[in-house]
């Protein structure tokens, strides 16, 4: 849809009614603020602009507006939020205009065409049917997973959408085909076995495209996602969910894979509880989804030292997230037959999955075998190290417990000690563990000086009180450059300010209330706030003179001045001290 669509909507629903729904709000200021649904945190720093109709997590950073927030809450796409928003506002999405539903509808319509075409080229393409037929894949897996083929062709793709009456830049959005540097377009995917990657309800979304071992020159990557569009995200997209979910739901656990080979051996071995993550690394969004259907996660990825890999980093994020993780660990079948994936074990033995799953093992219980807490010291103390890690990254203060008794155990350490290695540990890998998380660096603040800070506290206050428009006019000069610049763009009336300006104002606008304290009168809120803004004044004034303070001194300890000028400077620094010690004493 397009920003008129949802532009209708926000101008029905009110933000702070519709949290409200979520969250519990309190006032502060003229803005309201609440716990971050997002993230832990015992001190509100959630809020909430009326006015603006954003929202801002100052413990986080994530913010914007309704949109976005059920988007991240629930989990949807954008296409999906906008229907939830659209019903709950009055808005007949049937009722806008063609060209405004091409903007999200047609990538939809342009991918679910492009399905069609690759399993119409898949019939004509005998080298591929046998190849799959190679793999074990039966006739009945080819259909019902949708399996296609997209021939060596540089416009096949191009010109069967163009033949279907398709914009050939919507096709390009879609992320289908792409433009040369000549300007014409050509297929993105080209020789290769076409899966579509579905929503959760369904509907094509992307591709990926593994090549025919024919056409592998050695200089194409083997696999090719489609690249992000309106409609796709591999971050929240797993394969194979929205015909797993009801098998989900009933078995109550998902049995999570690798690749797409992965999952639909698995579902022709009549497993139909499998999901994979197309080759990319497991993400919060993609549990968070997960967890609409089971708190409960199997895990069975490549018996190689990279799929092992994945496996740990897998448990470790579904740990944290509070999920039972259990492992179906196939090594020993893997490493007799010289077996990798769970797709060549499935086919070298039939039945297999379905007969083993039930030996699945707790995550923790695997993390024993990979990493043995017995043999000499060295590797002892190491692979203590190694478990105790792991165990700190579970939510669960009970299962934790568990597992830190059966270490003791297991290595014959007491509780105690291993508790305090476990602190120990913890802390001298704090920051690696922060980057585990997650890592943003567009979001990572540079450390401001404290002018700066109160400045920016300044300029928060100036949206709380007329007190503060009337005291910051007086001191503008002792702001900083930045927070000069931001403080004339408020006071300005050009509409023409950059997205960056407008952004800092509005978190500045939403700041104003974040410590403010409800449960106060308003009378005293007045009165703290003249208050804090007639002390931070006075300290950023402090901050300026200190700062000419300094720069004075340094300048008389230079050589750059003779025994004169030197003389006149140090008066003129004794001055400024006075002034420092003059400003200090005002109430």
């Amino acid at each position: 849809m397009s920003d008129n669509a949802a532009q209708k909507i926000k101008e029905k629903l009110d933000l702070v009614e519709f949290l409200r729904g979520y969250l519990e709000l309190k006032p502060a200021g003229s803005n309201f603020k609440a716990n971050c649904p997002f993230h832990k945190e015992k001190t509100a720093s959630f809020m909430v602009s009326p006015e603006r109709q954003i929202w801002h997590c100052f413990g986080c950073n994530e913010g914007g507006d309704i949109f976005q927030f059920l988007m991240k809450y629930e989990n949807l796409e954008f296409y999906e939020a906008l229907k939830v928003l659209a019903e709950k506002a009055g808005v007949d999405l049937g009722r806008v205009s063609p060209s405004e539903q091409k903007q999200f509808g047609v990538l939809y319509d342009i991918n679910n065409a492009a399905s069609v075409y690759f399993k119409e080229s898949i019939i004509k393409a005998p080298a591929v049917l046998e190849y799959l037929a190679g793999r074990k894949l039966s006739k009945e897996s080819i259909d019902t997973f949708d399996i296609g083929f997209a021939p060596n062709d540089f416009e096949g793709l191009v010109m069967y959408l163009v033949n279907k009456g398709f914009d050939i830049a919507d096709a390009a959005r879609a992320g289908l085909v792409h433009k040369t540097q000549k300007g014409k377009y050509i297929d993105r995917f080209r020789g290769r076995i076409m899966f579509p990657l579905e929503s959760n309800f369904g509907k094509v979304v992307g591709f990926t495209g593994r090549i025919l071992p024919q056409f592998d020159t050695g200089d194409v990557a083997k696999y090719m996602n489609s690249p992000e569009t309106p409609i796709f995200s591999k971050s929240r997209l797993l394969y194979g969910l929205s015909r797993a979910k009801e098998g989900i739901r009933e078995k109550k656990f998902a049995l999570l894979v690798e690749g797409q080979m992965d999952v639909i051996m698995s579902h022709q071995d009549g497993v139909n509880n499998v999901i994979g993550t197309s080759g990319t690394a497991l993400t919060d969004e993609q549990l968070s989804i997960l967890r609409r259907y089971s708190d409960k996660l199997v895990l069975n990825f490549d018996n190689d030292e990279a799929g092992k890999m994945a496996m740990e980093r897998s448990i470790d994020l579904a740990y944290a997230k509070d999920f039972e993780v259990e492992v179906l660990d196939f090594s020993a079948i893997s490493e007799a037959d010289g077996l990798k994936d769970p797709a060549d074990i499935v086919a070298s033995k039939p039945g297999i999955l379905k007969n083993f799953i039930s030996r699945s093992m707790p995550a923790m219980e695997y993390y024993f075998l990979r990493h043995p807490v017995s043999g000499d010291i060295g590797d002892k103390k190491q692979n203590v190290r190694v478990i105790l890690r792991k165990i700190s990254n579970i939510k669960s203060a009970i299962e934790s417990g568990h597992w830190l008794k059966e270490l003791s155990f297991r290595s014959n350490i007491r509780e105690t000690d291993l508790i305090s290695e476990m602190r120990m540990t913890i802390s001298s890998q704090a920051p690696k563990r922060e980057s585990f998380e997650k890592e943003d660096n567009s979001k990572k603040e540079v450390k401001k000086s404290r002018k700066e800070m109160i400045a920016e506290r300044l300029l928060a206050l100036y949206f709380a009180s007329d007190f503060a428009k009337e005291e910051i006019k007086k001191i503008k000069e002792y702001l900083p450059s930045e927070q000069l610049r931001i403080y004339n763009a408020i006071v300005s009336t050009d509409p023409s300010q950059d997205e960056d300006t407008r952004q800092k104002i509005a978190e500045l606008s939403l700041k104003s209330g974040l410590e403010d304290e409800s449960g106060s009168g308003s009378d005293n809120k007045e009165e703290n706030i003249e208050r804090e803004i007639k002390d931070l004044s006075k300290n950023l004034e402090i901050e300026c003179l200190i700062e000419k303070r300094d720069a004075l001194s340094a300048l008389i300890k230079s050589n750059k001045l003779s025994e004169e000028e030197k003389f006149e400077k140090s008066l003129e620094n004794l001055e400024i001290i006075k002034k420092i010690e003059g400003v200090k004493k005002q109430k």
